[in-house]
């Protein structure tokens, strides 16, 4: 007997492990379409002929792509299951790769862009949704929380990799790594197991996507987490956008080394991450925010000496962002599943509005600093300020917002 259930323990603990190495996977596909390239920005404005606006619309486009991608594929897997779409998503995000691979202009790789953002976006989406399915509101921040410390580790090697990648084969490199990760992924989906409760009997009526939007924001609890995610991802993606730019451009490292530089900033977000994996149960749900607002606070206040002070220097600005990241840490995965968890009986739906306002936000406020990016450290650090000061806000709308009993017992 005692044999059995040893055999069948040792047989469950690899299953574990595919298990959440494929979801980790699904879940840094943004970080690693976006970071993985970063260092090759300005290698590829000079190869299509863009100018600097252009090359750092290919990170906000992608986004574009991935932020409208969410509200359809949560809905959708809430009636047909999270497999078969995921499957869809994929395939997509697959076929844009190729085009990104062979693009000889701008404007076919802003497009395939898009595209390949669209179908990226079933990744965490469906990823969170599969989460909920089968965890508690704590056990799901908790697991959430360590997949995205393991994740870190992602976009902390992906730019060091990308800038041996640019030196050695050049700029299309990059994507043919990621063509090659998906084909990966969609391997370990393969042997995930379908997690949905709502199969064939949750409606999806297309139409009905934009009534998600006032149905979720009616929620305080909602509103105020998705504000706090949608900010701190902002925050860390005005610093992802312009990056290389700063590096490169403002301080003039050479740039097979800004894998490096990106790597300490990231370090930032893991430490974040593994803290509020470890504290979340201890002290609940509000507290570890709370921390990661009072991170983001301190960031912002170093990067407003840095402006006022004119200061220019690597090792300030390296701390500066890896606070910023450090927040996003603490911040991003309890945000996301304390306001998924506020619709537990559409988990899918949820993670649709909320990854598609974290997305768009970040999509638009990192288009806004690179917009108006004039070698300086001013509209990174305006842009990072901003998302501090709204995710702020919604955490007081959360703290303000009436709870049940058994919200407070997570929250508090």
């Amino acid at each position: 007997m005692s044999g059995k259930s040893s055999s069948q323990t040792s047989g469950a603990k690899p299953q574990f492990v595919r298990q959440r190495i494929t979801l980790t996977g699904l879940v840094a596909i943004m970080a690693v379409s976006t970071d993985l390239y970063l260092p090759a920005i300005p290698q590829l404005i000079e190869d299509l002929g863009a100018n600097i606006s252009e090359g750092q619309m290919t990170l906000s486009i992608f986004l574009a792509g991935f932020a409208i991608g969410q509200l359809f594929y949560g809905a959708i897997s809430d009636r047909y299951g999270r497999k078969p779409v995921l499957y869809i998503g994929l395939g997509i995000y697959l076929a844009a790769t190729i085009g990104c691979t062979i693009a000889n202009n701008i404007e076919v790789l802003l497009a395939s862009r898009f595209v390949q953002g669209l179908g990226g976006a079933s990744g965490p989406v469906l990823a969170r949704a599969m989460v909920v399915d089968t965890h508690h509101r704590l056990d799901a921040a908790r697991i959430m929380a360590s997949i995205a410390g393991t994740m870190a580790l992602v976009p902390a090697l992906a730019p060091i990799v990308g800038s041996w990648l640019l030196y050695f084969a050049g700029w299309r490199s990059h994507f043919v790594v990621l063509l090659v990760l998906s084909l990966v992924i969609i391997g370990g989906v393969t042997r995930l197991e379908e997690s949905c409760k709502t199969i064939g009997t949750a409606k999806f009526r297309p139409g009905n996507i934009l009534s998600q939007f006032p149905l979720c924001f009616a929620n305080r609890c909602f509103t105020g987490f998705t504000l706090c995610g949608g900010a701190a991802y902002a925050a860390m993606f005005c610093y992802i956008s312009t990056s290389s730019f700063l590096i490169t451009g403002m301080l003039g490292l050479a740039p097979e080394f800004f894998g490096y530089t990106f790597m300490v900033v990231v370090l930032g977000f893991l430490s974040g991450a593994m803290a509020s994996s470890r504290l979340v149960n201890r002290i609940g749900v509000l507290r570890v925010l709370g921390i990661g607002q009072l991170v983001a606070l301190s960031a912002s206040a170093l990067l407003l000496l840095m402006l006022l002070f004119e200061v220019r220097s690597l090792v300030p600005l390296l701390l500066a962002f890896f606070l910023v990241f450090m927040a996003g840490g603490f911040s991003l995965a309890v945000s996301q599943m304390g306001a998924i968890s506020e619709f537990p009986r559409a988990a899918g739906s949820a993670s649709s509005v909320f990854g598609f306002v974290q997305i768009a936000f970040a999509s638009a406020l990192g288009y806004v600093v690179g917009l108006y990016y004039d070698n300086s450290l001013l509209p990174t650090a305006t842009g990072v300020i901003v998302a501090a000061l709204i995710s702020a806000m919604g955490y007081m709308l959360i703290r303000k917002a009436p709870v049940s009993r058994d919200q407070a017992e997570n929250l508090a």
